[in-house]
């Protein structure tokens, strides 16, 4: 097998190490951990991992929020060449199953043990550490009995941490680093596993120091507040790995929800963070609030504030945008494009100051190819489509994952000639910028065959002045399956049904024949969104029939 420099843990300890412990690495819950606690602690975790006896080229199982033990043990199982298999936490129980892989050993945090109980109860699990959100407090969740198996963090490193074998691998390009997880909305709301190499996350980090160069975004003693939980592995590598390595402080914060993000923005004063479009959605309503109160928060603290994973409408990032030049940040919310096959980022929309953004399109600007990452338009026919043509985004990087875990149909579907085939649809502008309009496997097809896509159905509906939001989706075994939700601006001067009429008028005389709704829901506030912040479209598009309380147009 092919051999490499070094491992990522190497690459990382190098840079971690260059502070000379100037900063603290990570701030959890009020506690500070400085770079040369982090460091023993890696080592530690690398000698509990070698005492249980795991081995170069197995896995294990970490299954948990934006814990600190979280990120010891992921980077010491690539110190000692074990492959941390992350699944995503939101998928149900009885899919965990096929995700667990070759694991024998798990990492799992007590709030979340009951939901992988079954799952940890197969016989090839030797062993299962439950971390604590608290580990100082000694404290487990009240409930959590220590079954047999079980250990708790406090005992493992009690039993294993005087390990004194040798606990450094070499890199082998060979083998998988970690196993990530995709967000789901590419397939039927499951999730992918993607294995990442070394020499791919590496070739990330070279590629964001040479971003960081335009106007060095991750600039030592600043602060990184990661929302996140680390199977997302965008968020992992831009919140977590890239400021620690160049000299900035994480917090962490294993609380998941846009109120929580928007106390922690206001409470930390990070100079980088990164959520969703719903999640800063949430965060310019609260400082909308407190500005008319006469409590007009101070944002002056912003230096690389991102929205990713999902975004907003241009009309929401138009607002987002006023209210945080009015509260004095120094820039505007980034908008960025990544991918979890690319270890993170693809393109970004940033500028180191000013607010000159373009609004008028059907979707926000994402901005031109990170360093190191090629961006091309494709059509079905596999010809590459010049600016303003839209196609399916491809990309093409030394990031690039190696492969889909146990899936060679999709490796051999959307890993071919070095590009990966996104599976989503946008188009480059004359300058070089991208602009990302949805899913190609999101569509619906008329009676006459034509093919739709939902993102242009509710792309028709937002240019209306009542509707804040929309979202077309496709039911399952219904006989006509489209419907249609919207949230509508607040204080409009007609009725909620006068609204409706007129956006069923605008789609009548936009699809072809044959396909109407068939019928719509209004959402009051927002749409219900999933533990990263995206739209929850699994959950509109399964809806029950005796659910819905659709508003029948004829």
């Amino acid at each position: 097998m092919e051999q490499i420099s070094e491992t990522l843990w190497k690459f990382m300890e190098k840079g971690i190490l260059a502070d000379e412990n100037r900063h603290d690495a990570l701030v959890y819950f009020g506690r500070r951990t400085s770079r040369s606690t982090l460091i023993e602690k890696v080592h530690l975790w690398g000698r509990i991992l070698k005492g249980m006896g795991l081995k170069e080229g197995d896995e294990l199982l970490l299954y948990g929020p934006a814990l600190p033990e979280v990120l010891y043990i992921m980077l010491a199982a690539d110190m000692t060449g074990v492959t941390a298999n992350l699944p995503s936490l939101m998928v149900k129980a009885d899919a965990l199953d096929s995700m667990v892989g070759r694991s024998r050993v798990a990492f799992v945090f007590d709030g979340l043990e009951r939901k992988i109980r079954e799952t940890l109860r197969r016989p090839q699990f030797e062993r299962v550490v439950i971390l604590e959100a608290l580990p100082f407090s000694g404290l487990l969740r009240p409930g959590l009995r220590l079954r047999s198996r079980y250990i708790s963090a406090k005992a493992a490193i009690r039993q294993f941490g005087e390990y004194d074998g040798p606990t450094e691998a070499d890199a082998d390009a060979g083998r998988p680093a970690f196993i990530f997880c995709t967000s789901g909305t590419s397939g039927k709301g499951v999730p992918n596993q993607i294995g990442m190499s070394d020499k791919a996350m590496i070739a990330m980090f070279r590629n964001a120091l040479a971003f960081n160069q335009t106007g060095a975004p991750f600039r030592e003693g600043a602060r990184s507040y990661c929302p996140l939980p680390p199977f997302v592995c965008t968020g992992f590598f831009v919140l977590m790995l890239a400021p620690l390595y160049c000299g900035m402080t994480v917090y962490l914060d294993p609380r998941v929800s846009p109120r929580q993000f928007t106390k922690n923005v206001l409470d930390f004063r990070p100079q980088i963070t990164l959520a969703t479009g719903a999640f800063w959605v949430h965060f310019i309503e609260h400082a909308d609030r407190l500005i008319e109160r006469g409590k007009r928060p101070d944002l002056s603290f912003f230096r690389f504030p991102v929205m990713g994973g999902e975004g907003c409408t241009p009309k929401a990032l138009k607002h987002i945008n006023e209210v945080m030049e009015a509260c004095g940040s120094p820039v505007a919310l980034t908008s960025g494009y990544g991918l979890s096959e690319t270890f993170s980022v693809c393109t970004v929309d940033y500028e180191p100051e000013g607010f000159d953004k373009d609004y008028s399109r059907q979707a926000v600007c994402v901005g031109r190819p990170f360093p190191g990452v090629t961006v091309g338009i494709f059509d079905e026919n596999d010809n590459e489509l010049g600016c303003g043509k839209c196609g399916e985004i491809r990309v093409k990087t030394s990031s690039l994952t190696e492969g889909y875990i146990n899936n060679p149909e999709l490796n051999q579907a959307r890993l071919k000639g070095g590009w990966l085939h996104t599976q989503d649809i946008g188009e480059l502008d004359a300058s070089g910028k991208l602009f990302v309009y949805g899913r190609k496997a999101q569509y619906i097809v008329a009676p006459g065959g034509e093919k739709v896509y939902l993102f242009d159905i509710a792309g028709r509906l937002r240019k209306d002045a009542a509707v804040k939001d929309a979202l077309a989706c496709q039911l399952s075994a219904q006989d006509n399956p489209l419907v249609i939700y919207v949230v509508l601006e607040e204080n409009i001067p007609e009725t909620e049904e006068e609204v409706l009429r007129r956006l069923d008028r605008i789609l009548a005389g936009y699809l072809p024949a044959g396909l109407r709704p068939a019928g719509y829901r209004i959402e009051h506030g927002h749409f219900r969104i999933n533990i990263v912040g995206k739209i929850d479209r699994n959950y509109y598009s399964h809806i029950p029939p005796g659910r819905m309380h659709i508003t029948k147009k004829g």
